[in-house]
């Protein structure tokens, strides 16, 4: 049986002169099928727009998508749930993913990475040098690129969603809150500006006032989020580190560089989506749930609590047997070779062959730590480390309190 959650308004999608209703879930059942059989080749991120939707299967689709989206979000009530594990860089995800070993899970049905599936577009703004620019300075071609590639992972997010449940298997994956994060509203946090810009069409669909992500409000409550959690004194460091890896030290401290680092050092956009499935789920307190949604694991308890990782198991559906404590070093992968910034993110993970308990926060004294970053970063670039970690505490305080404890 397949439930369809409908906003109320009659919403259409098309597909192939197929017309979806909420009325009829046989034929959105269909329309999901025709976007997880749609094949583009390797994603190159600059012939996504122009493969994904020369398909005469889409030529009608390409406006309707956001019907699907964010009014007929799709939940397959007889199959296993969806599980989001809703990250930010350098709280230790990879290590998370290496410990659960989805890949051996019998139940999940496996996607290389974890998840990632708007990782192209992170890329995508990269490559035109838009990552962090004011939405309402793209140009119409940058604006045209960005969305088709919204649209792409969107269904390639879809697809998968598609083909797990209809094997009867899990869906276990990842994202980083910030890949998720509106535009519009990345623009409002960077600059300041009230109202900048419209929506991209890519993002219709009702959001509330926590929902600050590309997703719709119908779509994200078809998920059960856990989301994980490391003390802002080593991961935002830590990912300083790996931007000057990555993009160099010039880069870093250019305007551009800047700013990137004022997106992900933050736990605004983890907070805000908490508070949106927290205010979901409370409406469901009185029915019987095997977990308090949303669930939050801090990085300290996944390296030095192994009952918490088995009581997540137990509670999504994994088996703790396989959890994985030992592996080998990651082999160099030549075809095709890893770019630049990824391996600056992986070096300590991929060159490790278990979990490292010196990186665990414990009792970590913020004013000693600032003067090691300082030396370590240069008084200003110290300080700027500094500054994002002291007003990023009270949201940690506040999610590290509803942490899910053996």
């Amino acid at each position: 049986m397949i439930s369809i959650v409908n906003n109320g308004a009659n919403c259409r999608g098309y597909a192939n002169q197929i017309c979806v209703s909420s009325a009829d879930s046989k034929i959105v059942s269909m329309a999901v099928s025709e976007l997880g059989r749609l094949k583009w080749g390797p994603l190159s991120y600059t012939n996504i727009p122009e493969m994904c939707w020369k398909s005469p299967i889409t030529t009608g689709l390409r406006t309707r998508l956001p019907a699907l989206q964010s009014s007929l979000a799709v939940v397959n009530m007889d199959q296993p749930r969806r599980f989001y594990l809703l990250t930010s860089p350098r709280t230790g995800s990879n290590l998370l993913l290496k410990i659960l070993a989805l890949e051996d899970q019998p139940d999940v049905y496996f996607r290389k990475n974890g998840g990632y599936f708007f990782m192209p577009l992170v890329s995508l703004r990269a490559e035109l040098r838009c990552s962090n620019k004011h939405v309402e300075k793209l140009s119409t071609e940058q604006k045209e690129k960005l969305e088709d590639c919204t649209k792409s992972c969107l269904i390639e997010l879809y697809r998968h969603i598609e083909t797990a449940e209809s094997k009867g298997k899990l869906v276990v994956i990842k994202e980083h809150t910030n890949f998720l994060t509106n535009p519009v509203v990345k623009t409002q946090f960077l600059y300041g500006d009230d109202q900048p810009a419209r929506a991209m069409s890519s993002m219709r669909g009702d959001r509330s006032i926590h929902n600050e992500t590309i997703l719709s409000d119908e779509f994200l409550k078809t998920w059960c989020p856990a989301f994980l959690i490391r003390h802002p004194a080593l991961s935002f460091p830590s990912f300083y580190r790996a931007s000057i890896r990555a993009d160099g030290e010039g880069f870093t401290k250019s305007i551009p560089g800047r700013r990137g680092l004022q997106m992900v050092m933050t736990m605004r956009w983890t907070r805000k989506l908490y508070d949106f499935y927290a205010e979901h789920f409370n409406k469901f307190k009185s029915q019987s749930e095997p977990a308090d949604w949303p669930i939050v694991l801090d990085a300290d308890d996944v390296m030095s609590e192994p009952a918490v990782l088995v009581k997540f198991c137990n509670i999504i559906g994994l088996d703790s047997n396989k959890l994985r404590y030992h592996w080998e070093p990651a082999k160099e992968t030549k075809n095709p070779p890893r770019l630049p910034w990824f391996q600056a993110f992986r070096t300590t993970l991929d060159s490790s062959t278990t979990i490292l308990t010196t990186k665990i926060a414990a009792d970590i004294n913020i004013d000693e730590e600032a003067k090691e970053w300082k030396k370590e970063f240069g008084e200003e670039d110290g300080q700027l480390v500094e500054s994002y970690v002291r007003a990023a505490m009270p949201d940690y305080k506040f999610l590290k309190s509803k942490r899910l404890r053996a």
